[in-house]
């Protein structure tokens, strides 16, 4: 073989090797004006799960006091979790508690066939490479959800799919001990009930609105794609 085929040859088998590595990916739980708690992410590929995890974060996000008396809506909270060499999912189901609504929902999507290839895009900013590569699950009151992909420094946020979450109905021990008392919800009432009453949110669909015109106003930074 000359050598010119050798290098052809390695070359190749170089490029196959990369396209096979998993992309690194990080996926996150938060809501846009409420606590919420991720009790249990399964991801799914071709049928076959891929991924599961329980009890993995959630969160309010800072000043939540602030953000209610202001209005200012806008998904927080839930930092990304390494998935660790796992394939990306086309399918993801997602449960988590809502101190708000006082109910555990659950979130069953099918994601983009196109997703991993959303990943991979890459832009250039300020001289460094960056990508959406943070799957992010947002449940408001009233069971409204979105799934996001989010770069930390990219911008607009990506909306993937949303809905209205089911609620859950089929959890044993939520049937033995209510899910306010399980997670305390009491004292998130205590502090924050008034304020809610004072400055009511809105529920399920009315959200879809305010979170489009809240990512229209993002700054766009994807202006620099790298191919």
């Amino acid at each position: 073989m000359s050598k010119r085929l050798l290098i052809l040859s390695s070359l190749l088998w170089s490029l196959t090797v990369f396209a096979a590595q998993p992309i690194y990916w990080v996926y996150g739980t938060g809501s846009n004006i409420d606590l919420t708690k991720n009790t249990k992410t399964e991801f799914y590929l071709g049928g076959k799960q891929v991924y599961a995890d329980s009890l993995a974060g959630g969160g309010a996000g800072g000043l939540l006091a602030d953000r209610i008396k202001g209005q200012r809506y806008y998904w927080a909270g839930g930092g990304g979790l390494p998935t660790d060499g796992v394939p990306v999912p086309d399918k993801a189901i997602v449960e988590m508690v809502s101190f708000h609504d006082r109910k555990r929902y659950r979130i069953k999507v099918d994601l983009p066939a196109n997703l991993e290839q959303q990943m991979r895009q890459k832009f250039m900013m300020d001289g460094k490479i960056e990508r959406r590569h943070w799957l992010y699950f947002g449940l408001a009151p009233g069971g409204y959800f979105e799934v996001l992909l989010q770069g930390f420094r990219v911008r607009p946020d990506l909306l993937l799919a949303r809905g209205i979450a089911e609620e859950v109905a089929d959890d044993w021990y939520d049937k033995k001990v209510p899910v306010a008392r399980q997670y305390g919800m009491d004292d998130f009432d205590k502090k924050y009930g008034e304020l809610f009453k004072q400055h009511p949110v809105p529920l399920g669909m009315d959200w879809a609105p305010i979170m489009d015109d809240y990512r229209a106003k993002q700054p766009r930074t994807d202006l620099e794609p790298v191919n």
